[in-house]
């Protein structure tokens, strides 16, 4: 799935979708393209090429619990980049550098007992210190109260967005020894989904 396709599913309700990629194609032209050597292994959040084409940005589409969410909030703002909500309001726009001709598109809303970000940006200084950015989304327990590993096959619906987008990107950046922290079940859902 793009980014522009899932964003327009994100946006329908609120915003004409065609003017929305029209608005972040014109945000992120090939003009300000930033320039940036992406380690081969990243810690989560994966910062990576925006997926759209037409779009000379970087993203970063993750799930965070709520003190990840606050820390990335203050790596926006310690970037130069103001945000006019609390860290788990949900929340669709752009935000401007005040002394570059740097931009964030965030998207954010509160789901899985975290809080989705979707992060496009063509700010240089910020991606360097994104791509350093080490965090989590919560525990699959917690995404998931109700849910007993041990009794799922095929994935569908939310746990299989969740998982497909959030959780086997994160797992995937665990070394053997940050793996082994989480309970066996949930270990060996995670290694055979």
């Amino acid at each position: 799935m793009g980014i522009l396709d899932w964003l327009k599913r994100q946006l329908r309700p609120k915003a004409n979708t065609n003017s929305q990629a029209t608005d972040l194609q014109a945000i992120f032209s090939e003009s300000l393209a930033p320039s940036l050597s992406l380690p081969s292994h990243q810690d989560y959040p994966i910062v990576a090429i925006a997926t759209q084409p037409s779009l000379s940005a970087y993203q970063v589409h993750c799930l965070l619990n709520n003190q990840d969410k606050q820390r990335l909030d203050a790596l926006l703002k310690g970037s130069g980049f103001e945000l006019a909500v609390s860290y788990d309001a949900p929340l669709s726009g752009i935000l401007h550098h005040p002394h570059r001709q740097t931009k964030v598109f965030l998207h954010q809303y509160a789901d899985f007992a975290g809080i989705c970000v979707l992060l496009l940006t063509n700010d240089a200084e910020l991606l360097s210190q994104l791509v350093s950015f080490k965090a989590a989304p919560p525990a699959p327990w917690e995404s998931f109260p109700d849910v007993d590993p041990d009794t799922l096959g095929s994935l569908q619906g939310n746990i299989e967005f969740w998982c497909d987008a959030f959780w086997r990107p994160y797992w995937l950046s665990l070394g053997e020894t940050e793996r082994g922290q989480y309970p066996d079940n949930w270990c060996e859902f995670s290694e055979f989904h």
